[in-house]
């Protein structure tokens, strides 16, 4: 979600300044050129403190803000739960991932009530989408 908001600002960017560089938007982004490039590929994650600062310099709306965090949040918890040495816990998850344990669990009542996430039994949780 925030790598496709920065793709579409940056395109915007370029559309009205043809000459207008990657290094020129993180720099008016206060990002490294490095880090945004590969934000913009998708192969680096931000944490939510992160999409906070750029969702403000973007002059994001609050509500797009939060939203980009929870989907960061979700996919991040989904992609571990997919490994092998699962724990079935929240505060396992808080300390692999970085996140607050309270968000951590706000993402599971939410992957939970938008069927992203099916906990079968305590030590069964399954993925879907």
């Amino acid at each position: 979600m925030v790598p496709e908001l920065l793709r579409e600002r940056f395109a915007l960017l370029q559309a009205r300044n043809p000459r207008y560089s990657l290094r020129a938007f993180a720099r008016d982004l206060n990002v490294h050129h490095g880090t945004l490039s590969q934000i913009l590929r998708g192969r680096r994650h931000l944490s939510a403190r992160h999409i906070r600062a750029l969702g403000e310099r973007l002059r994001l709306d609050a509500d797009v803000i939060v939203s980009c965090c929870q989907h960061e949040i979700d996919a991040a918890i989904l992609s571990l739960l997919r490994r092998p040495d699962l724990k079935h816990d929240s505060r396992w998850i808080a300390s692999r991932t970085g996140i607050p344990l309270d968000e951590v669990n706000a993402a599971l009542h939410r992957l939970l009530r938008t069927g992203a996430l099916q906990m079968v039994a305590t030590d069964d949780w399954r993925t879907h989408g």
